[in-house]
């Protein structure tokens, strides 16, 4: 491994630890086993090395990228929400801190990545109408809503597990097939059980009906 690369290495398990704000240059030639010095030949400023993790990230976006079939297809979601979810485990101080997504060669790379994300969804919804396998757009703008909220739901999946605590009792794209379902035509749930199972939607969640039930003990 290259001194940099140990040094990425080393510094983005700090980060994921203890978060970006939690340490100082010093504190990260520490970490990396070498001196303040050494380290600042490599990188003069902790902001030289995020731009550096920017790199990787975009280099590890694209490699997900190449697996993608060349059409819309419910492997292509599929791959977008691993992609995300690769990221925010590797990288879970990015998503949790605005100042690092702020970061201009960050921000760059995730822009650059949501927005192909969300054209994807709107494209692989646009084919889905085509062939029949979702229903027509009730009113304008419904399908390109549609692609932002099923973006939103992975992209935002570290943050609201913190906050809610639920662990691994709920999966991502789970939560983001959820709100495409409700849009399919019977040939698109006859399509969608062919590629998941039948089983796939019959845990979704907690049953509505559980609290229809309790509510008079609410």
């Amino acid at each position: 491994m290259k001194t940099r690369e140990r040094i990425i290495a080393a510094v983005v398990r700090a980060f994921n630890e203890k978060g970006y704000h939690a340490f100082s240059l010093a504190d990260l030639a520490q970490q990396c086993s070498m001196s303040r010095g050494n380290l600042a030949y490599h990188y003069k400023y902790k902001e030289d090395i995020l731009d550096d993790i920017a790199v990787q990230l975009d280099k590890e976006i694209k490699s997900f990228f190449e697996k993608r079939k060349g059409y819309p297809a419910f492997y292509n979601l599929s791959l977008d929400i691993q992609t995300c979810r690769h990221l925010q485990k590797n990288y879970p101080f990015v998503f949790r801190d605005m100042s690092v997504l702020e970061h201009d060669s960050i921000k760059e790379v995730m822009t650059k990545w949501s927005k192909a994300v969300i054209k994807r969804n709107l494209e692989a919804f646009a084919y889905g109408i085509e062939i029949g396998n979702l229903k027509p757009e009730p009113f304008d703008g419904l399908y390109y809503q549609l692609s932002v909220n099923t973006w939103m739901i992975t992209y935002y999946w570290v943050a609201q597990e913190a906050v809610r605590e639920v662990g691994n009792l709920e999966e991502a794209e789970k939560m983001a097939w959820a709100v495409i379902i409700p849009h399919f035509t019977e040939a698109g749930m006859q399509a969608f059980f062919k590629y998941y199972g039948a089983d796939y939607v019959k845990n979704l969640g907690i049953p509505i009906q559980q609290f229809i039930d309790l509510k008079h003990l609410i």
